[in-house]
């Protein structure tokens, strides 16, 4: 029985592990884009990769999505710092136990984290990654950390409303 228990805490503490090293992940890609990024192309630049749909650009954000909340950079930092601090101390709860969340919240704490590091140390958020359609629709620029919660998001979100149904569905026919 207690060999059953120390495995246990062995097999959650190598699961955690591989979940903050998922979120740890996508901070580091985020950070280390963004430094290339700022180190390597001015303010302001920006390059067609394939013209009329992508560019590559080094632009800030002062706000937070779409430019939202432009000037309270610091008021920004503080809720993403509230924001990781509370995914950290509930993830358990809010991933219920399912894998599938787990990981999904681990991107999302990476990339709240990516953004939270350049509001407090940069003063702004770098994006780089810009989207249009010939002159008709231009997509806000974006990061990895953006990709990153946005996705995240979106998983946690449809799984919330089609995973349950779907585990609980099979949960029945396994009785």
């Amino acid at each position: 029985m207690a060999e059953t228990n120390i495995e246990n805490k062995k097999n959650n503490t190598k699961r955690l592990a591989a979940y903050w090293g998922a979120g740890l992940a996508v901070l580091l890609l985020d950070q280390l884009t963004k430094v290339v990024v700022d180190w390597r192309f001015p303010l302001n630049w920006s390059m067609d990769v394939i013209p009329g749909f992508f560019n590559l650009v080094h632009v800030r954000n002062y706000g937070a999505a779409w430019g939202m909340f432009a000037g309270r950079t610091w008021l920004l930092g503080v809720v993403s710092l509230v924001a990781v601090v509370l995914l950290v101390a509930n993830f358990r709860r809010m991933s219920e136990g399912n894998v599938f969340n787990e990981w999904i919240l681990s991107i999302i704490g990476g990339g709240i984290a990516g953004n939270m590091i350049d509001r407090f140390f940069r003063g702004s958020v770098i994006d780089f990654l810009d989207f249009h359609w010939r002159e008709v629709y231009h997509y806000p620029s974006f990061n990895v950390a953006d990709m990153a919660i946005s996705v995240g998001v979106c998983l946690y979100i449809a799984y919330a409303f089609f995973g349950k149904k779907k585990d609980s569905a099979a949960e029945e026919t396994s009785k």
